[in-house]
């Protein structure tokens, strides 16, 4: 009993209470890791604001002419864009057809031929059959309803 809790204590990766004790060294890596990393980049940001620091101070930075530049390329790739998408969209001074004379027409019911392997509808056989008509096999009925008709001119 003495043996194993001084294997314990070593470190031989033995299990205490359900706790692996290879967990702390690591938790302890994975922390040191990611602080060298937060250094890192921090160190980096540092040098990268003294050297633009460095060279605003001499001159040699400017930002207006960077700046005007980078905004002449963006307004051209707009601008090519735009005519891009202009040469692409319908014309929209072409005229429309006007709907002149809309007609409405009521509609009676009536049979309708279905497409092959369709069926009717319960509800469809029940309205067929509570107006007396007998629906052959691939039939269907139309409910009565009024339908717009509109001439384009």
């Amino acid at each position: 009993m003495m043996q194993g809790k001084k294997d314990k204590i070593k470190g031989n990766d033995q299990a205490f209470d359900g706790v692996n004790e290879d967990d702390a060294p690591s938790v302890e890596k994975s922390r040191l890791k990611r602080k060298i990393g937060i250094g890192i980049a921090t160190g980096i940001a540092v040098v990268a604001a003294g050297v633009g620091i460095s060279l605003l101070a001499n001159g040699k930075l400017d930002f207006r002419t960077a700046l005007h530049t980078s905004a002449v390329k963006g307004t051209e790739a707009i601008a090519d864009g735009a005519s891009e998408a202009i040469a692409q969209a319908p014309n929209l001074l072409a005229e429309e057809p006007i709907a002149v004379d809309p007609k409405v027409v009521d509609v009676d019911w009536f049979i309708r031929k279905l497409p092959e392997s369709w069926h009717a509808s319960q509800d469809a056989i029940s309205y067929a059959n509570a107006i007396g008509v007998n629906l052959a096999e691939g039939q269907t009925i139309v409910r009565p309803q009024t339908r717009l008709y509109c001439r384009v001119a």
